[in-house]
C-alpha cells in the first residue's frame, strides 16, 4: 500500500520550470559563472540575450573610436606607421620596374588623402566599422559553429548559438576598454597580449602584429563561447573547445599569413 502511494506521489511530481534569466543576470553570469548561465538559458524559454551586448559593443566601439580619433599621439603613430609601410611597398614597386617614380609619388599622394583621420572617408570607415563588425561577428561565427556542429551530428537551435556568441561579447567590451587605456598609456595601439613585452622593436612589425592577436581577452571570450556551445549543443567540452579554439587559431594563422605575404 505504502509502495503504491510512493509511486503515485512520484508520478504526480512535476519538476518546477527554471526561472528565466533577466538580461542583467545573463550578462553578469557570463563573467562570473558561464556554465550555469548558459545551461539555464538553454533550458528556459529563449530570449534575444545577444541584442543588448551587441548594442553595447557598438556604443563602446563608437566611444573608443572617438577617443582614438581625438588622441593626436595615437593617430600620428598609426598614420606614420601606415605611411612608412606604403612608401616601402611603392619603393619595391619602383625597384621591380612595375611603377615609375612619378607613378609611385602620385599613388602615395592619393593614398594619403584617404589616410587623413580628418577626412570624411576615414571617419565613415572608422565609425562604420564599429557598427558593422559586431553584427558580422555575431552571425558569421554562429554560422561557422553551426556548420561544425552539423558535421558532428549535434542538434542545436540557431537562436541559442546567437545568444552564446552575442552574450559573450560582454567580455570583448571589457577588452575594448582595457585596450583603450593601455593604448593611451603606451602611446600606441595595444592589447592585453604578449605584444606588450615582445613589441615591434624586439620582434619586428609582423610578429608583433601576430602577438597582438593572441590576447588574453580573446582567450577569455572564446572560453565563454566554448562553454556555451557545449551547453547549447549538448556536446562534450573537448569537442566544444576544439571547435571554438580551432576556428580562432585558423583565423589567426590565415590573417597572419596574409600579412606576412603581402
Amino acid at each position: 500500500m505504502e509502495n503504491n502511494q510512493d509511486a503515485s506521489e512520484q508520478n504526480n511530481f512535476v519538476e518546477e520550470p527554471l526561472e528565466q534569466l533577466s538580461i542583467s543576470d545573463a550578462i553578469t553570469g557570463v563573467i562570473t559563472s558561464p556554465g550555469e548561465t548558459f545551461e539555464t538559458m538553454v533550458k528556459t524559454k529563449r530570449k534575444n540575450y545577444w541584442l543588448i551586448p551587441v548594442l553595447l559593443s557598438i556604443v563602446i566601439g563608437v566611444v573608443v573610436t572617438f577617443v582614438f580619433f581625438r588622441d593626436a599621439q595615437l593617430m600620428s603613430g598609426i598614420m606614420d606607421k601606415q605611411k612608412a609601410q606604403l612608401e616601402k611597398r611603392m619603393d619595391e614597386q619602383v625597384k621591380s620596374g612595375k611603377m615609375s617614380p612619378e607613378q609611385s609619388k602620385q599613388a602615395i599622394e592619393q593614398a594619403e588623402k584617404f589616410m587623413d583621420p580628418k577626412s570624411t572617408f576615414f571617419q565613415i570607415m572608422g565609425y562604420g566599422g564599429v557598427v558593422v563588425v559586431p553584427f558580422l561577428m555575431l552571425f558569421v561565427l554562429s554560422l561557422v559553429y553551426l556548420l561544425f556542429l552539423k558535421v558532428f551530428k549535434a542538434e542545436v537551435d540557431f537562436g541559442n548559438l546567437l545568444n552564446v556568441v552575442g552574450l559573450s561579447m560582454i567580455i570583448t567590451i571589457i577588452g575594448s576598454i582595457i585596450s583603450l587605456v593601455l593604448s593611451i598609456l603606451m602611446g600606441t595601439v595595444s592589447t592585453l597580449s604578449p605584444a606588450l613585452i615582445l613589441n615591434e622593436g624586439m620582434v619586428g612589425p609582423k610578429l608583433a602584429e601576430f602577438f597582438t592577436k593572441v590576447d588574453l581577452i580573446s582567450i577569455w571570450y572564446y572560453f565563454a563561447v566554448a562553454v556555451g556551445l557545449s551547453k547549447a549543443a549538448k556536446i562534450s567540452s573537448g569537442k566544444s573547445y576544439g571547435i571554438v579554439y580551432g576556428v580562432w587559431v585558423f583565423w589567426i594563422v590565415i590573417t597572419s599569413a596574409f600579412s606576412f605575404i603581402f
